[in-house]
């Protein structure tokens, strides 16, 4: 018997072998060249930015910098920088080449580019350079303009020659750009460049030394459209009312004369011709030594100079320029004479917001409302003003080299300020700027706070009797309904002996609540006593010498009895506020009118007004965690709660300790803490905390009433909320308010 083996087919070999060759095909696959230059700009690195990809373009060549070893290629109305090796001849403009070679990033300026690293290239044929894309100065200052072929017109504000290279100081579109022409074998540079205008066609490039500018690579694509000057001082001149008319709008050189008015810390110079000012922004250094067809005049001109100015006029209430707000940019001057420092003109404070007075030297006086001053860098300050009058407000500025004292001025004094009216832009709004802190003097108090705190002084003295004698009888009224419910309880005894020990328990009741109210009474007299004799000592004591001694008085000890006064009236005025809200909470005179809320803008308030009136003894954050628009809450509820709970959080910290005020969204509910470093609250007497007139036995000798938590437990009631309290003794206090302030609103999760 005999057997024979299973051969396979030969269809079964051939698709073994088939498959054998695919599989060895995939495994050594590599990836397929980049043939554009769209490919190589768009993806011709992996997002690593470590692997390398092959390419093979063709394209025009457009730009050639022998001394780097680089081409700019261009096809398909977009262009590559190609690395050539220095083995090889670099291409002229114009030649068709094809390129073989991988991608590589250069970082330019701060800008990942790609390029290309070629192994090869080879010339095709040659033909006329493409159409380039026509540029603004936006334009020439985005990402998307690095290494491509563009045009643009602009003026010349300067020019340098170093060998064979034209650098350009150019002007277009109220900014100022920079330009590199290379011009090997054309000589000098056209005359009479000064504010010629220009079209210019090159690549957009960056340079370590120079920075970024347009590549221009021959002077076929240096075309001058309009000639100018050789010396800047040969410009039109014209009068300083028509810079920035429609007659002279596009950046064209303009020469005016006038008296300097000063020169600001960031390098404009302000001047006045036949009543009008101008701000003028001087040329900007370049590297090297600066020259331009006429030597350039460089001085440091001082008030009263009378000068020449030649610049490019800019309509300063469109586009930003540097420094801000300028009439005419790049500018050179000369000194033509000397006069008097000129005088300011003195304008009202709302003429001047106004924009009636802008560029010029003025004098005004207001209220001075605010006084900030902040440290920079290098020992400078920054010191600003607001002040305001009939209705108006204006910032003023100041810069030095060190903390200006304005010691002889404070908030709430009329004062005189002479300063530059500085125009509103798009990055700072109109401002006047001071040249030196005494230009600034306080006149006194202002009239508006005299007037108020005389107001302060009759009016909360009799609030102060009013209200303390309404408490008396709103307590005597209690007690006479206490004792009529007394009597009618007794003859109900006698009358239903059933119902004994209901009348009892409500006998209990009333005599307990009288009790209370005796003990209320009796806190309420300690508090006044103890809270008010102070201040109204105080009162009385600089009255009693105000009376028998103000002829004999210096102005400053008066202002200083006016102070006192004010400042205990004050402290008065807030007992009794707190007085009379708890009285409309607890007779149901204050409701919850809800209405739509800002939570971020109240809170901001709030904190302000809270540092304000503690002299800023605590730094106060505000803190959201974000989604709380839509808020419905009634903002005086909210204002009582929070600026009892910061002014307690404040009052019991020690000085310099931080109070965070933070909310965040759970919900329908908005959840605010209020968190301290104080002196805390022992455990033992915080179930008393919401109890009227109750302090707590750590408190020491500073002052208060025991009525702050009171209000804000009625107030979070009546917004239908709870409060929670934790505390530390000696570490902090933490208080919890939770409001349904989103109630039948989506949350967003």
């Amino acid at each position: 018997m005999s057997s024979t083996k299973a051969r396979p087919s030969p269809l079964t070999f051939l698709r073994l072998i088939a498959a054998l060759l695919v599989a060895a095909s995939a495994h050594g696959q590599e990836p397929a060249p980049l043939t554009t230059v769209a490919q190589v700009l768009d993806g011709g690195v992996s997002q690593t930015g470590q692997t390398a990809r092959a390419v093979r373009v063709k394209g025009v060549v457009v730009s050639v910098s022998g001394m780097f070893n680089f081409f700019y290629l261009h096809e398909g109305g977009r262009c590559v920088a190609v690395r050539y090796p220095r083995r090889l001849a670099p291409p002229a403009l114009g030649d068709r080449v094809e390129v073989e070679g991988s991608t590589m990033v250069n970082m330019l300026g701060g800008l990942r580019q790609m390029r290309v690293s070629a192994d090869e290239f080879i010339i095709t044929g040659s033909g006329d350079l493409p159409v380039p894309e026509p540029a603004t100065l936006e334009k020439l200052l985005s990402d998307s303009a690095m290494d491509q072929w563009l045009s643009c017109q602009a003026r010349v504000a300067g020019w340098r020659l170093d060998g064979t290279d034209l650098r350009l100081r150019l002007v277009l579109d109220g900014g100022v750009f920079d330009g590199f022409v290379s011009l090997p074998g054309a000589g000098a540079p056209p005359d009479k460049l000064h504010g010629a205008r220009l079209r210019l066609t090159g690549v957009v490039t960056f340079a370590p030394v120079l920075g970024r500018l347009i590549f221009v690579p021959g002077i076929s694509q240096f075309e001058v459209l309009e000639t100018g000057v050789n010396d800047p001082f040969e410009a039109e001149t014209i009068p300083a009312s028509q810079v920035s008319s429609e007659a002279n709008a596009g950046c064209r050189p303009a020469r005016v004369r006038g008296i300097v008015l000063g020169r600001t810390s960031d390098g404009a110079i302000h001047i006045r011709d036949d009543g009008t000012a101008l701000r003028a922004a001087l040329r900007q250094p370049w590297s090297g030594e600066e020259r331009t067809g006429a030597r350039a005049r460089e001085t440091a001109p001082a008030a009263g100079d009378e000068v020449e100015i030649t610049g490019f006029s800019h309509d300063a209430r469109f586009g930003e320029t540097t420094p801000p707000g300028c009439d005419l940019l790049e500018c050179v001057l000369r000194l033509t004479g000397r006069k008097e420092p000129p005088q300011p003109v003195t304008a009202a404070l709302a003429e001047i917001a106004a924009g009636e007075r802008t560029s010029d030297w003025v004098e005004t006086r207001g209220r001075l409302v605010t006084l900030h001053q902040v440290p920079l860098e290098n020992g400078e300050w920054r010191s600003t003003l607001m002040i305001e009058a009939d209705g108006a407000r204006m910032p003023v500025a100041f810069r030095a080299g060190g903390r200006p004292a304005f010691d002889t001025i404070k908030p709430d004094d009329d004062v005189l300020v002479r300063g530059l009216v500085e125009r509103a832009t798009a990055l700072s709004p109109r401002q006047m700027r001071l040249l030196d802190d005494a230009d600034v003097r306080s006149l006194g108090v202002s009239a508006v706070v005299r007037a108020r705190q005389l107001w302060l002084w009759g009016g909360g003295t009799l609030a102060v009797i009013a209200l303390f004698s309404g408490w008396i009888a709103a307590l005597r009224k209690s007690n006479r309904v206490k004792t009529r419910v007394a009597a009618l309880l007794e003859k109900r005894v006698a009358e239903r002996t059933a119902e004994l020990e209901k009348a009892q328990a409500e006998i209990t009741r009333a005599l307990a609540q009288e009790r209370e109210l005796g003990d209320l009474k009796s806190r309420f007299v300690t508090m006044v006593s103890h809270e008010f004799r102070t201040p109204l000592g105080i009162i009385m004591s600089a009255i009693e010498l105000m009376r028998h001694y103000n002829d004999r008085l210096p102005p400053d000890q008066r202002l200083e009895l006016q102070n006192d006064i004010f400042t205990s009236t004050r402290h008065m005025a807030g007992l009794m506020e707190q007085v009379l809200v708890l009285g409309r909470v607890e007779a149901g005179k204050l409701g919850c009118k809800t209405a739509p809320c800002d939570l971020d803008i109240l809170a901001g308030k709030i904190v302000d007004e809270n540092l304000s009136a503690t002299n800023r003894k605590c730094p106060v954050i505000w803190r959201s965690e974000g989604g709380l628009d839509g808020a419905r809450a009634d903002e005086s509820l909210l204002r009582h709660i929070f600026s009892n709970l910061i002014t307690n959080a404040v009052k019991y910290s020690p000085e310099g300790g931080e109070v965070l005020l933070t909310a965040r969204r759970e919900g329908g509910d908005a959840v605010f803490q209020v968190v301290d470093h104080g002196i805390g609250i022992p455990e033992n007497e915080r179930g008393r905390l919401f109890e009227a007139f109750h302090r707590c036995s750590n408190v020491g000798e500073t002052p208060g009433t025991g009525l702050g938590l009171v209000i804000v437990k009625r107030c979070v009631e009546l917004h239908g909320g709870s409060v929670h309290v934790e505390s530390a003794t000696g570490k902090g206090t933490a208080f919890t308010v939770r409001l349904p302030l989103f109630a039948g609103q989506d949350d967003g999760k």
